[in-house]
Parts: structure tokens; sequence; C-alpha cells
């Protein structure tokens, strides 16, 4: 994907690759088995300025957090993604 921060990351490559059952995951986590995404939904969130996924394993939990562009980029940083 074009908009990875860290692409080369573990967890960035894993989640890429599972994308599907991560979503498949959540909808479970819901109590749901179907999600309608409108364009007024897209549009809130792209305002909302958190369209950024910082996914965080450990142990045998994975934290997901929506994030900002500043916040991605300074996770990514950290995580040796981004030059400092």
């Amino acid at each position: 994907m074009p908009h990875e921060l860290n692409p080369n990351h573990p967890v960035t490559q894993e989640l890429r690759e599972q994308w599907y059952k991560l979503c498949a995951m959540l909808m479970f986590k819901m109590g749901v088995t179907e999600v309608k995404i409108t364009a007024v939904d897209i549009e809130r969130f792209m305002a909302s300025r958190r369209c950024n996924i910082m996914a965080h394993p450990k142990g045998e939990v994975i934290t997901l957090a929506l994030v900002t562009d500043a916040e991605a980029k300074r996770l990514a940083r950290r995580e040796g993604g981004l030059p400092i």
C-alpha cells in the first residue's frame, strides 16, 4: 500500500496480508454480520482527522487505535519506518 508509513515492519506486513480477517473479527466482536458504509460515513471519517490505524501487538492482545497523521508519523519514526 502506498500510504503505509512503516511498510517493512512485521506488524504492518501481517496486517496487510490479513486485513480481511481483521475486519471479520471486528464485525464478529461488534455482533454484526453486515456493515454498510455510505458516502456520509466516509466524509465523517475523513473529517475526524483520525484516518490511520495504529496496531500494537503485546502478548496475546492486539490493540488497534485510530490516530491522526501527525501521530502516525511520530509512531512510524519511533519504530524506524521514517527518518527522524
